[in-house]
């Protein structure tokens, strides 16, 4: 199943900042605290998570996901009147999210247990402050999120045939994609109206 993922700073720096404190410190620094089957869900989900984020935008790939990209780096996306767009990824999640998924399962189910599971004590030491679990399911929703199937051929075919591209939207895909890119920023905003504006203010729609 392919999703189409927007070139997005905010995004990017949501996915970044997850992977080190969380997925990659329980799987490097606290295997003796999980059991068994915690352990294998950590593995699955750290090794399709790498998975993914090999195939997402460059900005994903790098500490600095604020970096301004250059045409460079993919095709061209314009509106109807020629406005420069976010550009749009086409990204094949398969099973990939489905195991990402179970791991957000039992870390938020650990946190609900509390005492009574060590791995709660465990996020707690990794949270420090920072909610790196409703972090984790913000950008899992944004993974889990269907695409406009119009919208996405016409990505598809456009990076198909590699940079210097341009993709010029017609009025439907247009609405399409204000409507896609809205439903992300509003995820990862959590309804924080602030945070909202800002990010939306990232996007020529």
């Amino acid at each position: 199943m392919h999703i189409l993922i927007p070139d997005d700073p905010v995004l990017a720096s949501n996915f970044i900042s997850l992977e080190r404190p969380l997925l990659y410190s329980l799987y490097y620094y606290y295997p003796t605290e999980l059991t068994s089957s915690q352990a294998r869900t950590v593995e699955e989900a750290y090794k399709h998570w790498g998975e993914l984020q090999q195939m997402l935008p460059g900005r994903f790939q790098t500490m600095e996901p604020d970096a301004v990209t250059g045409d460079d780096d993919g095709y061209v996306l314009e509106s109807v009147a020629g406005q420069r767009l976010t550009r749009l990824y086409a990204v094949d999640v398969r099973n990939r999210v489905d195991h990402l998924e179970a791991c957000y399962v039992m870390l938020r189910q650990a946190q609900l247990d509390g005492w009574r599971d060590p791995l709660a004590d465990v996020l707690r030491e990794i949270n420090d402050g920072i909610d790196y679990i409703s972090m984790y399911r913000r950008v899992l929703r944004v993974l889990s999120l269907s695409s406009p199937p119009e919208l996405l051929r016409a990505v598809r075919r456009v990076t198909s045939h590699g940079p210097a591209t341009t993709l010029a939207l017609n009025a439907e895909q247009e609405s399409e994609y204000s409507a896609h890119c809205d439903n992300i920023i509003r995820i990862l905003s959590a309804d924080d109206s602030f945070a909202y504006a800002a990010h939306r203010g990232l996007y020529a729609i």
